[in-house]
C-alpha cells in the first residue's frame, strides 16, 4: 500500500472517483415503472391537465350571468337540467337552467360556475339561489396544472412515486432514464463461509456479501453475487474473469498489507489501473479504487464489516450516482462530541438528538463492531482536524 502522504483525503478521493467515471447510457421504460429511476432528459406535458373546465365540487353548474339579481328577499330559482357526471360530456346549458354536476365532471357549455351542494337550495324541483355567482367559482381552468408542452421535470431527478403519477396524468406513457449499473459482488478470504454453512474452528460467517448486496438493493440497483474466493491468486482470478457484464465490480478484503492481500496484484496483473489505494480516514483506510482494463470502475472494500460498509455508503455510492448522472450527495452541517483527529476524517455512528443541530457520536465505533450500527440513525464525517462535521442519512438513497 502507498505510504500515508500518498493516500489522498476523503474529498480527494471522492473527486478521483467523480472524474473517472461517466453515466452510463439511456433506455425507454413504462411510466408505470419509472419509480426510483433517473431522467436522462428533460420531460414535457403531452396534454393540458385538466384538458377541459371542469367542476372541482359536487354541486351545481349554473350560468352565473343568471344569478346576478339573487337576494335572499328575491332568490333566482333555475330549473334543473339532467346531471353530469365524471367521464360523460354534457349538452350545453340553456338559460335559466342548473345541472347536477359531480367533482371531475365537464362544465357544460353556457356555464361557468358551481355552486356547492352543501350550500344548495331545491324548492319544488328547481335551484333557489339567493346570491350571486362568482364567474368561475369551483371550476378548474383547462391547463391550470399543467399546460401542454411545459416542463414536468428535468433531467438527472429521482422519480418519486408522485412524480410517476404526475408524468402518466400529463400523458407521458413512457419516460427516458439512465440504465441502471449493474453490479458485481465479489468476497474474498479463505476463512469465509456463507450463511447457515458450517465453519472450520478458525472460520468466520461473510457478513459482507449479503450487507453490501442490500445496500446495493436499497439503491433499487441489481447485484450479481460472483462468489466467494480463498486468498489465492487463480481463486481471485476466476472470479475476476467472470465479473463481464458488470457496469461496476467490487470485493471485500484483501486488500490491506498482509501477506495474503492479494487483490491490487490480481487487478495489475489483469491490466487494472489503480487510481488509489488507501484513503486518510477510519474506518476503511485501506480502500482501493482502481479501472479495469475496459475502463469499468472496481473497488476493492476493507474486510472489516463496519469499513465495508463506510466504503460502500460514500465511495460506491459516489460512483453509482456519477453512472447515473446525479450530483455528488450533500450532508447536513452539525456538531458532534467525537475528538477529531489530524490527518485523518473520521465517518462516526452517530444519534440525533433533540438539537437538530447536535449529534451524538458515543457509540462503540471500532471497525469491527457492526451491533452499534443497529442503534446509529445517521452518519457523520467529521474532516480531518475537526475543520467540519456532517451528518448523512444512515442507509444510502440516490
Amino acid at each position: 500500500m502507498a505510504d500515508r502522504k500518498a493516500r489522498p483525503g476523503v474529498d480527494e478521493a471522492l473527486a478521483t472517483i467523480a472524474a473517472h467515471i461517466a453515466p452510463l447510457g439511456s433506455e425507454t421504460v413504462a411510466t408505470g415503472d419509472a419509480f426510483g429511476r433517473v431522467t436522462a432528459a428533460p420531460l414535457q406535458a403531452r396534454r393540458d391537465v385538466p384538458g377541459f373546465a371542469m367542476s372541482a365540487m359536487d354541486g351545481f353548474a349554473l350560468c352565473s350571468a343568471d344569478t346576478r339579481a339573487a337576494s335572499d328577499a328575491a332568490p333566482v330559482r333555475l330549473q334543473l337540467a339532467e346531471p353530469v357526471f365524471a367521464g360523460s360530456w354534457p349538452t350545453p346549458l340553456a338559460a335559466g337552467t342548473a345541472t347536477p354536476i359531480a367533482t371531475g365532471a365537464p362544465i357544460p357549455a353556457g356555464a361557468d360556475a358551481v355552486l356547492v351542494r352543501e350550500q344548495a337550495e331545491i324548492v319544488e324541483g328547481r335551484l333557489l339561489v339567493r346570491r350571486p355567482a362568482e364567474p368561475n367559482r369551483n371550476v378548474r381552468q383547462p391547463g391550470e396544472d399543467m399546460e401542454a408542452g411545459a416542463r414536468v421535470v428535468d433531467a438527472g431527478v429521482v422519480l418519486s412515486p408522485h412524480a410517476v403519477g404526475a408524468l402518466a396524468a400529463f400523458g407521458l406513457d413512457h419516460v427516458e432514464v439512465r440504465r441502471q449499473p449493474r453490479i458485481g459482488l465479489i468476497s474474498t478470504g479463505s476463512e469465509l463461509s456463507g450463511i447457515g454453512e458450517t465453519t472450520g474452528r478458525a472460520g468466520l460467517i461473510d457478513s459482507n456479501a449479503p450487507m453490501i448486496a442490500a445496500c446495493a438493493q436499497a439503491l433499487g440497483f441489481p447485484e450479481r453475487f460472483l462468489g466467494r474466493a480463498a486468498d489465492q491468486a487463480a481463486a481471485i482470478d476466476l472470479l475476476l474473469e467472470g465479473s463481464a457484464g458488470c457496469d461496476l465490480v467490487l470485493s471485500t478484503g484483501g486488500v490491506s498489507v498482509g501477506d495474503l492481500d492479494l487483490v491490487r496484484g490480481r487487478l495489475e496483473a489483469h491490466g487494472a489501473r489503480i487510481l488509489f489505494h488507501g484513503v486518510r480516514m477510519r474506518p476503511g483506510k485501506p480502500l482501493l479504487f482502481a479501472l479495469l482494463a475496459d475502463g469499468r470502475p472496481y473497488f476493492g472494500l476493507p474486510g472489516n464489516p463496519v469499513a465495508a460498509l463506510v466504503s460502500f455508503r460514500f465511495f460506491v455510492l459516489q460512483a453509482l450516482r456519477c453512472l447515473q448522472g446525479l450530483a455528488p450527495e450533500q450532508g447536513l452541517r452539525v456538531t458532534c462530541n467525537a475528538e477529531p483527529r489530524e490527518g485523518t476524517t473520521l465517518i462516526l455512528r452517530g444519534r440525533r438528538t433533540a438539537d437538530p443541530s447536535f449529534v451524538d457520536c458515543s457509540l462503540d465505533q471500532r471497525s469491527h463492531v457492526l451491533s452499534s450500527t443497529l442503534q446509529a440513525d445517521c452518519w457523520v464525517k467529521l474532516a480531518e482536524g475537526g475543520a467540519t462535521a456532517e451528518s448523512f442519512p444512515i442507509v444510502a438513497r440516490l
